[in-house]
């Protein structure tokens, strides 16, 4: 375990370079860090949430691309997995999380043309609803009603964190060495 504020670019290098000294060179990575939003119009939003939010969800994510991509570049080969959301094709009523995960997915379509020629892959999973602990403690606290989301899938339930991960173990293996740019939406 390192302790790592994503939003601050020496905490991610630190992070990047501990990880390398103590295991080697580094054939794949996932930017996971994030942060959610209850659903409310912008102009209620207080801006020192909204900014947090994109701090770690967007800017958080770019740090660490930016810190371990050129590594893998200079190795030939390398994935890079970042966690979207099912916002980043479809705008929900969240000002910050909405657009902070459609810009992932632009930022990973950039990496993947910056990086691809260097042997790096970078892709997105974008997960719908998924039962984290996280929403699941929103579901809890009656900021979220399970019954209403989950009317919303075409399968009538919400996303297991173990179909986002056999997802993203996929996307990181060498089964999708010809896919990159892409996010993949794991949303029933």
């Amino acid at each position: 375990f390192h302790p790592v504020d994503v939003s601050i670019e020496t905490s991610v290098v630190e992070l990047v370079e501990s990880v390398e000294d103590e295991h080697g060179a580094i054939a794949v990575w996932v930017n996971s860090a994030g942060l959610l939003q209850a659903p409310q119009r912008s102009e209620s939003m207080p801006m020192d949430e909204h900014d947090r939010i994109w701090e770690v969800n967007y800017r958080g994510t770019y740090l660490c691309c930016r810190a371990v991509a050129p590594r893998m570049g200079e190795q030939g080969t390398g994935a890079i997995l970042n966690i979207g959301s099912t916002n980043s094709f479809r705008i929900m009523p969240l000002p910050a999380y909405s657009p902070s995960k459609a810009a992932i997915k632009a930022l990973t379509e950039l990496l993947a043309a910056e990086w691809g020629p260097h042997g790096v892959r970078v892709n997105t999973v974008a997960p719908g609803f998924a039962r984290t602990p996280a929403f699941q403690a929103q579901i809890d606290a009656g900021k979220r009603d399970l019954q209403k989301i989950a009317d919303t899938t075409a399968l009538g339930r919400l996303v297991e964190p173990e179909e986002v991960a056999e997802t993203a173990l996929f996307l990181c293996s060498e089964k999708a060495s010809a896919i990159t740019g892409a996010c993949l939406p794991v949303d029933c």
